[in-house]
């Protein structure tokens, strides 16, 4: 059976740091924000070899992106470590 979408969840955010993960994961959890993390493996070629990074997608309700925002400028990221997508 094919699954339907329904639209609920946007991409907000997306990171390769994990330390910073951890930090967006607590800020979410402690403001009561549902979120989805999606995983991905980058692979880029650098210097004559591969290099793989993991990528960070966070997707949260749609309902909720004002809040999600709010709650992530009151936190101290640095600049480029996340990438906004909304």
């Amino acid at each position: 059976m094919a699954e339907k979408k329904q639209g609920r969840e946007n991409a907000f955010a997306e990171t390769y740091d994990e330390a910073v993960k951890k930090v967006i994961e607590k800020t979410f959890l402690k403001q009561g924000i549902s979120y989805l993390i999606k995983v991905d493996k980058v692979r880029e070629m650098k210097k004559g070899h591969l290099e793989s990074r993991m990528k960070y997608s966070f997707h949260i309700n749609r309902l909720q992106i004002e809040e999600a925002r709010a709650a992530l400028t009151m936190q101290d990221l640095a600049e480029g470590s996340v990438r906004y997508l909304i």
